[in-house]
């Protein structure tokens, strides 16, 4: 579910004779956040839009079947709406020269190159200075500014599959609030996790590699707030900036790094430290010592039976360590579940 922000998104007109590339242009301009007014393939249609609707910009193709747009140029630049040209023509060859101070920008459509333009067309930044996000929040104003145009606020609920193994990736989550869990096993039933994401990470590291399938399943354990960029939009954004590439790929290798050290205490860990430890992680990741999870949830994450999960849990609360409820774990003594947690590091 999406987030209403404020200042209200700007509504684009889209002027396009190729159903197909309007359709991409469409879904173009909403993922970068923005909403579309309307969609129309001729001259009389975007004169009626312009006249009607309630427009802050268009863009256009230039040929609309053997036709020139440029009336449709000519009433929005009479109302102060700005516009940018979508063509295969090159630039300032047939635009007569009063709108040849507006964006142009070539075909076939290159989303990041768009998101970027209409960003530019507005300058009208749609997001707050501060995303609360630790990989977002980190990038240099640069390349900040080249992923702030094409994000979008989403609330994701808890037990969302955003990623299943094998299929496409088609959106990066970065978490403001919540947890997700990266989750890998041969089948639903073997599933483990291998890597948890909080508001201080980001989903599909294998995305930055070259991998456009998912391997595992991804999946909200703690709901909450978070920004999604598409995947195609990512992978268009990483080929400009090789900036933008070496930044978030230091925060991939912080993920694998995460999937080693989790693999190898897993493998020689009890149950009871384990547990210690992901309560723990959790806690830093939420701010919070208060956990809604219920033994379900905690023995699908561990890859453990649910008795386990209970008779674990017993036990931390036998040490003073937490307090156990059916769906809620109070955090008592950290620097005890801290010590318990790093006998597995023996």
């Amino acid at each position: 579910m999406s987030l209403a922000l404020e200042p209200p998104r700007p509504r684009i007109l889209i002027v396009e004779d190729n159903y197909l590339m309007a359709d991409a242009i469409v879904d173009v301009v909403r993922d970068c956040g923005y909403e579309v007014a309307g969609a129309t393939a001729s001259i009389d249609g975007g004169l009626r839009a312009v006249e009607q609707e309630r427009l802050d910009g268009a863009v256009l193709d230039i040929d609309l079947a053997g036709r020139r747009s440029f009336p449709i140029c000519s009433a929005l630049q009479a109302r102060g709406i700005p516009f940018l040209f979508l063509s295969s023509y090159s630039p300032g060859t047939i635009v007569p020269a009063e709108f040849r101070a507006a964006p142009h920008i070539g075909k076939p459509v290159d989303p990041h190159q768009l998101g970027s333009a209409l960003h530019d067309l507005f300058q009208v930044d749609l997001l707050p200075a501060s995303l609360g996000n630790g990989v977002l929040d980190s990038l240099p104003a640069g390349e900040n500014a080249l992923l702030r145009a094409c994000l979008e606020s989403v609330v994701l609920q808890a037990n969302d599959v955003l990623e299943s193994a094998g299929t496409a990736i088609t959106h990066v989550y970065f978490p403001v609030e919540g947890l997700i869990s990266i989750l890998t096993g041969a089948s639903r039933e073997t599933l483990i996790e291998v890597a948890s994401i909080g508001r201080d990470g980001m989903t599909a590291p294998g995305l930055l590699l070259g991998d456009r399938m998912a391997l595992g399943e991804t999946m909200v354990q703690a709901g909450g707030r978070a920004w999604r960029i598409p995947a195609a939009v990512l992978r268009c954004a990483i080929e400009r900036s090789p900036a933008l590439r070496r930044h978030l790929m230091g925060h991939v290798a912080h993920a694998l790094r995460q999937i080693v050290d989790t693999s190898m205490f897993n493998g020689r860990a009890t149950i009871i430290e384990r547990l210690a430890r992901w309560l723990l992680q959790a806690s830093h990741r939420l701010s919070s010592t208060r956990l809604i999870f219920t033994h379900d949830a905690l023995s699908k994450i561990l890859g453990v039976r649910r008795p386990s999960v209970s008779v674990g849990l017993q036990i931390l609360e036998g040490k003073r360590l937490i307090r156990s409820t059916r769906r809620a774990i109070d955090l008592l003594d950290m620097d005890g579940l801290a010590a318990l947690a790093r006998l597995g590091d023996r």
